[in-house]
């Protein structure tokens, strides 16, 4: 089933720009906080306040990269439950790490490689900024916040249902994705090539890439959102492509990581939408 279109561009840019400006909006959107709390260290944030991100042009190649992989998920969590109708996170997890398949390498990894370089020369402060705060908080934190704000308007049974599923897919996408590295134990893209000038080329010396776990909790968990808030689904993708983009952007992700992590992602959440979860106790 093909993506719903987004929330219309210019509105949520109208909705980050009033974040921006510290005008307390920030519950509309992430339950961020406002300018006046920015300095508090409370809550998943501690407090920081929301840089620019980048504009909805950067975030083109995402859909265009990922949406083969999402298609090819889409048939394939079909054929896995045909298989294995039952909740079997192991046995799933074996199965996704199969089909993922492994990363190019050669040819095609220098054409990826060369993507990269082209993002690198195109870097501002302003990039950097979004994409430093995307990176320390796309993994977890953002999805945690969207779910507090739909359990605070949820009754108290469906916010636990709620919470239940994301952090069961949370966790499962945590574990799929460390094991797909250890498996396919693919150096990061700036310890390849060292002239790429990543965000983080002086933190790691040893690295692996592939797939990319922003990306697999990020595909993940966005279709599981909007399948409890369906009005929302536009925010929760854009979000999703927001982070994604940065780790191209930073240069600590080729964009066959992105389009693995997206694979898995939607893998997963077909899996979690499909197969119920243990009864609790």
């Amino acid at each position: 089933m093909p993506d719903a279109p987004r929330l219309d561009a210019r509105a949520i840019r109208a909705l980050m720009l009033l974040i921006l400006l510290g005008l307390g909006v920030a519950a509309l959107v992430l339950n961020l906080p406002s300018s006046s709390s920015a300095t508090k260290a409370s809550g998943p944030l501690k407090g920081q306040p929301v840089p620019a991100l980048f504009p909805d042009s950067r975030l083109g190649m995402v859909d265009t990269l990922v949406a083969p992989e999402q298609a090819r998920a889409r048939r394939d969590i079909v054929r896995y439950l045909q298989q294995f109708p039952g909740r079997n996170d192991a046995v799933f997890a074996q199965f996704a790490l199969n089909e993922v398949g492994p990363p190019p390498s050669g040819a095609a990894q220098q054409a990826e490689l060369q993507v990269l370089h082209r993002i690198d020369a195109g870097r501002t402060a302003a990039g950097i900024a979004a994409a430093t705060w995307l990176e320390a908080h796309g993994k977890h934190d953002i999805w945690k916040l969207y779910l507090k704000q739909y359990a605070q308007q949820a009754t108290k049974p469906a916010g636990r249902r709620a919470k239940a599923l994301l952090t069961a897919s949370y966790l499962l996408a945590n574990t799929i994705a460390k094991t797909g590295k250890t498996r396919f134990a693919r150096p990061s893209p700036y310890i390849t090539d060292p002239t790429l000038h990543a965000l983080n080329q002086q933190r790691f010396a040893k690295k692996f890439s592939y797939p990319a776990k922003h990306a697999v909790i990020a595909f993940a968990l966005a279709p599981l959102l909007a399948q409890l808030e369906p009005h929302r689904d536009g925010e929760y993708r854009w979000m999703r492509d927001e982070i994604v983009y940065s780790r191209m952007y930073a240069g600590g992700h080729y964009p066959s990581d992105i389009a693995a992590g997206a694979y898995l992602g939607t893998l997963i959440a077909g899996y979690e939408r499909r197969v119920p979860l243990p009864a609790a106790g």
